[in-house]
């Protein structure tokens, strides 16, 4: 279970040097940013790629070396 947050200051509090995912998503020219670490979520929509909160976001993701996620799958039929 993740436990989903509201504000992205809470989180990268939290983060420490805990191992942690993002998935950016792109949807008809506005972006969705998801960050997780331990069973802590943050997921926020913006309007475009400039915007301060998303660069900060996705800076801070690369510097801890978070893990670009580009989908998901169940566990069991991902090898065939």
């Amino acid at each position: 279970m993740i436990h989903v947050i509201e504000e992205w200051d809470v989180l990268e509090d939290y983060a420490g040097e805990k191992l942690g995912f993002y998935q950016l998503i792109e949807n008809d020219g506005s972006f969705e940013i998801r960050v997780q670490t331990g069973q802590v979520g943050f997921i926020k929509d913006f309007e475009n790629q400039t915007d301060e909160l998303l660069n900060r976001i996705l800076s801070f993701c690369r510097r801890h070396r978070y893990i670009k996620v580009n989908q998901t799958a169940s566990d069991e039929p991902f090898f065939k």
